[in-house]
């Protein structure tokens, strides 16, 4: 009876831990972050684990130790099935992503794209309800591309690919 008890203390220490989105997202970003060679902050975080597993991270930046942020975005949603969690990746299914103003750093993203170790072949999810990115921007050292939208209804590795893309390609005094 007292181990009964005591597992059941700790069990519901753990679910109150898990209840406290802020506490137990910054945790995921610290391990996502520190896999990724990254520090990766949110100013709030948000996750539903009834029906679809859902992430809600606002006021994201994402940066290599002593370089500039790579990404920065307003808004990052993610929903992906308990299959694609339970088996860690392994089956790569992605619900829905969506960016709203999104930042990316071209050179900070490629310099640490230079640390990363040689990746084995290319994985690509499916993405069955697609990925939207609203008011993008992506800035290279002499040029940037503002407005950038994205949408993109599906992604099935063996389907064709149809999105659509919009943005300002911007190389003063070069406008697109």
């Amino acid at each position: 009876a007292v181990k009964v008890g005591a597992v059941l203390i700790v069990l519901s220490l753990i679910t109150g831990w898990l209840l406290q989105p802020q506490r137990a997202g910054r945790y995921l970003l610290h391990l996502a972050g520190d896999s990724l060679g990254l520090e990766i902050n949110a100013g709030a975080i948000d996750y539903r684990l009834r029906g679809t597993p859902q992430l809600v991270l606002n006021d994201v930046v994402a940066t290599r130790h002593g370089d500039a942020p790579l990404l920065a975005a307003r808004r990052i949603f993610v929903s992906l099935p308990w299959r694609t969690l339970r088996t860690r990746g392994d089956d790569l299914k992605v619900t829905r992503v969506e960016l709203d103003a999104p930042r990316l750093n071209l050179p900070a993203l490629q310099r640490w794209l230079a640390t990363r170790p040689p990746s084995g072949p290319i994985r690509i999810p499916v993405l069955s309800d697609g990925l939207r990115v609203r008011d993008g921007r992506i800035d290279n050292d002499d040029w940037r591309i503002d407005g950038l939208s994205i949408d993109l209804p599906s992604l099935h590795p063996s389907q064709p690919m149809r999105m659509r893309v919009r943005g300002r390609y911007v190389d003063a005094p070069l406008s697109i």
